[in-house]
């Protein structure tokens, strides 16, 4: 099976007629791009959680109405032998309705779940982030150039994942000679 391919794709420019361009290049990084593609995919994903959601409270409330429709006609041709069928088909028509409606309202409550925990991941890589940056401008203060270099690595094998006994960073990072902790139950002098 062939499936077909994505056209007009524009790598500059701004806005247009047909909606959001990504620009490429100079103005925004790879990262950046990856970026705004995730939120514009979320705030996207949002507003159709949001329309389901409407859509599932329009059918259910007409659904709701109908299987009424159906009680009133059931009591209006109550002693009517030709009509008997038709409360019947009305409300299951109605019932029909209102679950085809509650469908919708379980989806878009699986969505904004799912949007909630993106937004709570998103939360933790922008702490994360943060972090790091921090960290690179305390980085950026070190006047010896293999201790800042050290201290880089260190950063990148964090951001990377990769994490090593603080006391082995301490031995490897920190000069030979450091100041010892008192000991408890130790003397001061």
């Amino acid at each position: 099976m062939q499936y077909g391919g994505v056209s007009n794709v524009i790598i500059s420019g701004d806005l247009n007629a047909a909606g959001r361009v990504y620009q490429a290049g100079r103005d925004a990084s790879l990262p950046e791009q990856r970026q705004k593609f995730h939120f514009d995919f979320l705030n996207h994903t949002l507003k159709q959680a949001e329309w389901t959601f409407r859509l599932s409270v329009w059918f259910m409330t007409g659904g709701a109405l109908i299987i009424l429709a159906g009680g009133v006609l059931a009591l209006v041709h109550a002693g009517n032998p030709d009509l008997s069928y038709l409360p019947y088909v009305t409300a299951l028509t109605g019932a029909l309705i209102t679950t085809g409606g509650g469908a919708l309202a379980l989806h878009s409550k699986r969505t904004m779940a799912n949007l909630t925990k993106a937004a709570e991941d998103n939360e933790k890589k922008i702490d994360i982030d943060h972090k790091l940056e921090v960290a690179t401008t305390f980085i950026d203060r070190v006047v010896d150039s293999k201790q800042k270099d050290d201290l880089n690595t260190v950063a990148a094998m964090k951001a990377l994942g990769m994490d090593a006994k603080p006391q082995t960073m301490v031995d490897r990072l920190l000069p030979g000679d450091q100041p010892k902790e008192i000991e408890p139950g130790g003397s001061t002098g």
